[in-house]
């Protein structure tokens, strides 16, 4: 039915173990006059965040905008981004693939588009590592989810009909130590790094650019957008 609503963290610090400098959230939705669709957006921003002296970035925005025209919501990452990222001593470089998830913005679109564009099928079963998993490190594979799937033709999908995309690519080599797959860094004797984890379902989206897997997890930036075509009563 439309509104706004916000949040704010003051900066943060446990131990020498890790801190921030401050996050904020922000939801609003609203009717578009001119459209007459409901528009919705969901953002997540912390800055100056020091997980162990390991990873530390400036700061760090998820942003997720929907649009509801009556059937599949339109749900768009548009406005995610990090900015100054490093991890284990070196700045993160990553290939963005927010535009493209912003024009796929329905599991139909997407669905479509990976069943009709073999540049783009290859380059997804490229980076979910499917038939290659050798090639990830033993704490990477639990976060591709499809790399062992035998139907290549449907573009893979959980049990819940959710498919999980990376926003980005790390374009970093590996090095001793460092060992980088996709959308993820492994530190050793650290833990794993995963970046811009997206979960694409029918009437939802969620974004998680943070995730720092230390046996047990640790997130930052995430956020939420969904909906259907009913009105509440």
């Amino acid at each position: 039915m439309g509104g706004y609503g916000s949040a704010r963290q003051e900066p943060y610090r446990l131990l020498e173990y890790i801190s921030h400098g401050g996050s904020t959230s922000e939801v609003k939705g609203s009717r578009n006059p001119r459209t007459g669709q409901n528009e919705t957006s969901a953002t997540a921003t912390i800055r100056d965040l020091n997980i162990d002296n390991v990873v530390l970035l400036d700061s760090c925005t998820a942003q997720l905008s929907s649009a509801h025209p009556g059937d599949e919501p339109r749900i768009s990452p548009q406005g995610s981004f990090f900015q100054n990222l490093r991890v284990a001593g070196r700045t993160i470089e990553l290939e963005s693939r927010v535009d493209l998830y912003s024009t796929l913005d329905t599991l139909k679109k997407l669905s479509d588009h990976y069943k009709n564009d073999a540049p783009f099928r290859r380059q997804f079963l490229e980076e979910a590592f499917v038939g290659n998993e050798g090639a990830l490190h033993e704490k990477q594979r639990k976060f591709f989810s499809w790399r062992n799937i035998t139907n290549k033709d449907t573009l893979p999908s959980n049990k819940a009909g959710a498919t999980i995309v990376p926003l980005f690519k790390v374009l970093n080599p590996s090095a001793p130590g460092f060992h980088v797959s996709g959308n993820t860094i492994t530190v050793e004797n650290f833990g794993t790094v995963v970046l811009g984890e997206l979960v694409i379902g029918g009437h939802e989206r969620r974004l998680t650019m943070l995730h720092v897997d230390l046996g047990s997890g640790l997130s930052a930036c995430a956020v939420g957008s969904n909906g259907g075509t009913t009105d509440p009563n």
